[in-house]
């Protein structure tokens, strides 16, 4: 079965393919829409050597170039923005008729750092969305964010560039490595905390069915989460409204920790969304704004998920990231905040303090 979702904009609304099998639709909607004639691929040697044969039905009777950018953080770089941008220029070169697309396939990464390159390049060029991590699929590859990392912060260099599709194919998770899945489980929970409480429950009861990529229960949270996503999205696309500001928890104290500990290899986004998480609840429950119960339950369902509860980290770097974020003015920030599974609220003026102790909670 396919699902299709459509991020509503008032400009350039796109669909979101969901289904095993789907990407193989890609070529028809390629012809369908006339967006190119030579796409440049974005992706990693893992991807490719674990999916070969599926990227030629990828870009069936299309001609491509793959571009291969390393694992982790450190592909989000000006350097590696800018190797690609020297590629797409060298295609370019001396062919008039050539209308380059590019296609990420791949995680997270892959598609902020593709993103960002299409939205820039020629001041825009068409690019498509294929994610092959959970992580991806229910959130980073929906809603144009694009960004690039600097050495103080993550995320710092961006722009807001939707895709011209997205195509989920769970398919391709079937082979990440459990760390990895666990990182998209982190944002699956994020959704069920700020939008959905049935969502929450339906995670807790049906935790090891999920964990075992059982397709029905997988492509259940994946489409749940894209039409949260999308429908967020669509209301609030350039986070203009506030309303798309609540998919920011976790996020915010998860981005300074992995940029505390220098994007390190061993410490994954996932990880960083999870203690940020539970320190937000924290800070939640401190502010009176949501009971130790509500807490207790989100930090028991990140437990089922063998995601951290604790970390090593360095608290001032920590807090020095954070005077980095965007949301941080005068000396306090502004973060997403529980109020029951399923509620958030935005609160300014968050002082650093208060995010102190809630970081001393999750030390080790």
């Amino acid at each position: 079965m396919m699902y299709k979702i459509i991020v509503n904009l008032k400009t350039d609304p796109y669909p979101i393919f969901i289904g095993r099998g789907v990407s193989e639709k890609l070529p028809r909607f390629l012809a369908d829409k006339d967006i190119g004639n030579y796409a440049v691929v974005i992706t990693q040697r893992k991807i490719v050597s674990l999916h070969k044969g599926r990227i030629g039905c990828l870009l069936k009777g299309i001609p491509y170039r793959i571009v291969y950018v390393p694992q982790g953080e450190t592909a989000k770089s000006q350097e590696w923005a800018f190797r690609i941008i020297e590629t797409l220029l060298s295609e370019n070169k001396g062919v008039l008729k050539k209308r380059i697309f590019l296609v990420c396939l791949g995680g997270g990464v892959v598609g902020d750092v593709g993103g960002f390159i299409a939205s820039i390049y020629k001041r825009g060029i068409p690019f498509i969305q294929v994610p092959t991590t959970l992580l991806a699929q229910v959130d980073a590859s929906i809603g144009g964010k694009t960004a690039i990392n600097v050495r103080q912060a993550k995320n710092m260099v961006g722009t807001f560039y939707q895709p011209q599709a997205v195509f989920i194919d769970p398919e391709f998770i079937t082979t990440l490595p459990k760390r990895e899945l666990r990182q998209g489980f982190a944002e699956v929970i994020k959704y069920a905390a700020i939008k959905d409480k049935d969502l929450f429950t339906f995670l807790d009861k049906n935790s090891s069915e999920i964990q075992k990529l059982v397709p029905r229960y997988l492509e259940k949270i994946i489409t749940r989460c894209a039409q949260i996503k999308a429908e967020i999205v669509s209301c609030d696309e350039k986070e203009k409204k506030g309303l798309r500001t609540i998919l920011n928890f976790g996020h915010t104290i998860g981005h300074a920790l992995e940029a505390a500990l220098c994007y390190r290899r061993d410490f994954h986004h996932g990880e960083g969304v999870a203690l940020g998480m539970i320190c937000a609840a924290g800070i939640s429950v401190k502010l009176g704004l949501c009971s130790q119960s509500v807490a207790e339950k989100l930090a028991d369902l990140i437990k089922k998920y063998s995601l951290p509860v604790t970390a090593r980290f360095d608290t001032q770097k920590v807090l020095a990231s954070l005077t980095y974020d965007k949301k941080f003015v005068r000396g306090s920030i502004r973060m997403v905040l529980l109020t029951f599974v399923g509620k958030t609220r935005v609160c300014s003026r968050i002082n650093l303090a208060d995010i102190k102790k809630s970081l001393l909670k999750i030390k080790q």
